[in-house]
């Protein structure tokens, strides 16, 4: 059946993340550093990411909500610094708003935005993304359909939740849709396994894990994706 709509992941897939989320932690410890000085000790980049690697084992739903699991990991260092409740989760919000802004600065592959606005002209775009990006303060808004997110749908890839509200939002079947992106499990794996064509977007240069089938096709730069699409659109 003829292709309509073609998903994308985004961290990892339309930009590298890793140096973002550094840069983004920098600036929230930077800004407490400024803000709030008397804490800023206690609430290191390193120390926040313990705080939060606590809570997820100790409450794995907070990985459908990176928002909410950042933005308590920062009250509750503010809490162990001395900070009253109240007080400490109004300056984690608003210490959220530095991080979540810098979170959004980023630098695209080669080709993305090429490629994105040419597939625009002929499929409905759609963006699946575990992480908290924001698409208009990255400023692809325009480019996209939609845009679920684990925090939007209330569960993370490689569950079905987000891939079947990508069908309902497109108006398509799995079979008209393609998802595009770098995580062999969460995007690759589970798109097959919804229904969905797949493309492998090996960025940066990950292995493809042994137990799992290898993908149909793969790409090392997002312009290949063009190139293929007629393969995969009959």
């Amino acid at each position: 059946m003829a292709l309509r709509l073609i998903t994308f992941d985004l961290d990892n897939t339309l930009w590298p993340v890793d140096e973002v989320i550094r840069q983004a932690e920098r600036a929230t410890s930077e800004w407490i550093a400024e803000c709030h000085p008397d804490a800023a000790e206690a609430l290191t980049a390193g120390r926040i990411r313990a705080v939060r690697d606590r809570l997820v084992r100790e409450h794995p739903d907070y990985l459908n909500n990176l928002t909410r699991l950042r933005r308590d990991a920062m009250a509750e260092a503010f809490i162990a610094a001395g900070f009253a409740d109240r007080e400490a989760r109004h300056i984690a919000a608003d210490a959220f708003q530095v991080f979540h802004q810098a979170r959004n600065q980023v630098t695209f592959f080669p080709g993305a935005l090429e490629v994105l606005e040419t597939l625009a002209d002929s499929y409905a775009l759609g963006a699946l993304s575990n992480g908290n990006s924001d698409l208009k303060r990255v400023g692809i808004d325009d480019l996209f359909a939609f845009h679920h997110s684990a925090e939007s749908v209330g569960r993370r890839k490689p569950e079905p939740d987000m891939f079947h509200a990508a069908l309902r939002s497109a108006g398509v079947s799995a079979d008209q849709a393609l998802h595009v992106g770098d995580h062999p499990l969460e995007d690759v794996d589970a798109a097959r396994r919804h229904g969905f064509q797949a493309v492998w977007a090996n960025l940066i240069d990950l292995d493809w894990p042994a137990d799992l089938d290898r993908p149909a096709h793969h790409i090392h730069h997002l312009r290949e994706l063009t190139d293929l699409l007629p393969l995969l659109d009959n």
